[in-house]
């Protein structure tokens, strides 16, 4: 799976979880900032997690989601999720 799909897979993700916030997920590069950008609560990227979890068939490691920053940092992480399947 490239980058660009993970990368829109994940903005479907994030317009689903949060449909009120659509044209900004929707308008958000790999360094929109994931709590100051996206408007993130703890609760939001809790469902985040379990989304992302589901969708690529992968499991988030306790250093996981806490230590993103931006959306980029979270689809490097689910690229090398995907390749440790591979």
């Amino acid at each position: 799976m490239t980058r660009t799909e993970i990368f829109n897979e994940l903005k479907d993700i994030l317009i689903a979880e949060d449909e009120r916030n659509r044209d900004v997920i929707a308008s958000c590069t790999e360094e929109t900032e994931l709590v100051e950008g996206l408007g993130l609560n703890s609760v939001g990227i809790l469902y985040l997690v379990i989304s992302i979890e589901e969708t690529f068939q992968i499991r988030f490691e306790n250093a996981g989601i806490a230590d993103f920053r931006t959306v980029g940092d979270v689809i490097t992480y689910i690229q090398k999720k995907l390749g440790e399947k591979a």
